[in-house]
């Protein structure tokens, strides 16, 4: 508990005009003795020092007199200090002290001069203060209350930038920061080269990729049109079929429907065609989705042979393709050694007849030969072609059917082309 003091603050002077009571006054009963006031019994320390305190207060002619009670209590409180002294002893003590002030002050009076301590203010109770202060201190919180949004952001970022600047005046902490500035150069350095050096390594790894996904592609389309019906056959096309039923043939290659495309196998086709002689050579095309188309090449009866009921008709590889009871146009009747189907005279016959132009081979009507240099030809006008050999048949065959257009109708009995160079007609 702070005791009160008058040292804490300005002292305060009496007015000069004020008059100054003296410790008999202070100390006088309000009655003289044997009066029914007297008869009363004492007051106790604590009325009288709170009737002191009230005479005190009046004579120094202040406007508000201080707490009474709270200076008495003050008094008490430093009175029971002392141990050695009752209530009532120290009460007397501070009487017989302030009587030899006030007959000091006196005496001072008398003479002219003005004892300073009778200038200063009697001592008063500061808790009138302390309740001036703590509505001051109320008054000036109210007032930095209205702003206080403001004050407190503006607070914040002060302390935000002594925070910063404390900081960067430290000499560790910007050699710290120093260090990670230069630990991340040095990292994006090394990121920067490593990234030059391995571009081209980056390049081939894309290059792989792509040929890997091409591949990978290729190979899953493969696999979807080999193992799924997706791309199976639902469509078969027969294309160059004249002396062969193409109902036949297509009733031949039905097997494959509902097979995928990739896998159908050429050696079945040769199967399915192979009963039909007139098929001299076939080639199979797979178009996706579903089509499967078979080009057909046929045999050509290039010359026909007598038989017991008219004449069979025979291709050049002596393939036995008909029979007929006289030879049909362009399939001349062959004579001497070409009955013979083995025979060279044949074989080199059947050749030149196949190689021929179809227009060419209709204008003759026999053919014979001893042997493989000396096949003649006879034509429906009489006149007989001597060919030779085999050998050169476009040649030849473009050569008389140039002397036969300007030839015209000349009579003439033989034409030689067996040297195409130098053809000779008689």
């Amino acid at each position: 508990m702070k005791r009160p003091s008058g040292f804490d603050r300005a002292p305060e002077r009496p007015e000069s005009d004020a008059p100054v009571p003296r410790a008999s006054e202070w100390d006088a009963p309000d009655s003289a003795p044997g009066s029914e006031e007297a008869a009363a019994p004492r007051p106790g320390l604590f009325d009288r020092l709170r009737t002191r305190t009230a005479r005190e207060a009046a004579a120094a002619g202040r406007d508000s007199a201080p707490d009474v009670d709270a200076v008495a209590e003050s008094a008490v409180a430093e009175r029971a200090a002392d141990p050695g002294l009752g209530p009532d002893e120290s009460l007397a003590q501070n009487q017989n002290q302030n009587q030899s002030q006030d007959h000091d002050s006196d005496q001072g009076r008398a003479a002219g001069v003005v004892d300073a301590a009778e200038a200063i203010a009697p001592t008063i109770d500061l808790s009138s203060v302390r309740r001036s202060r703590a509505a001051d201190d109320s008054l000036d919180s109210e007032r930095a209350g209205d702003g206080s949004g403001s004050s407190d952001a503006r607070s914040v970022v002060a302390r935000w930038r002594e925070a910063r600047d404390a900081r960067e005046a430290d000499p560790v902490r910007a050699a710290e920061r120093n260090l990670r500035a230069a630990g991340k150069q040095r990292k994006a350095r090394f990121r920067r080269e490593r990234h030059r050096f391995t571009a081209a390594a980056r390049r081939r790894r894309r290059t792989w990729l792509i040929v890997l996904s091409a591949v990978a592609a290729l190979a899953l389309f493969v696999a979807v049109g080999a193992f799924t019906p997706l791309m199976a056959v639902r469509e078969v096309t027969i294309v160059g079929a004249s002396a062969v039923n193409e109902d036949d043939v297509a009733q031949a290659l039905a097997r494959f429907e509902g097979v995928p495309l990739a896998l159908v196998d050429d050696g079945d086709v040769h199967r399915a065609l192979e009963p039909f002689a007139l098929i001299q050579r076939y080639a199979v095309e797979r178009t996706p989705p579903h089509t499967m188309t078979v080009r057909i090449e046929e045999r050509v009866p290039v010359v026909s042979l007598p038989a017991a009921s008219g004449v069979e008709l025979f291709d050049a590889a002596g393939v036995l393709l008909g029979a007929a009871e006289t030879a049909p146009v362009g399939v001349p009747i062959g004579e001497g050694a070409l009955t013979d189907r083995s025979s060279a005279a044949f074989r080199s016959a059947t050749r030149a007849l196949r190689d021929m132009p179809a227009e060419l081979r209709a204008q003759i009507v026999s053919v014979t030969a001893s042997s493989g240099q000396d096949v003649t030809f006879v034509l429906t006008t009489g006149v007989a072609v001597l060919w030779g050999d085999a050998e050169q048949t476009r040649r030849k065959a473009t050569v008389l059917s140039a002397m036969l257009a300007s030839l015209g109708d000349r009579p003439i009995e033989q034409i030689d082309v067996s040297s195409s160079e130098a053809p000779v007609f008689s």
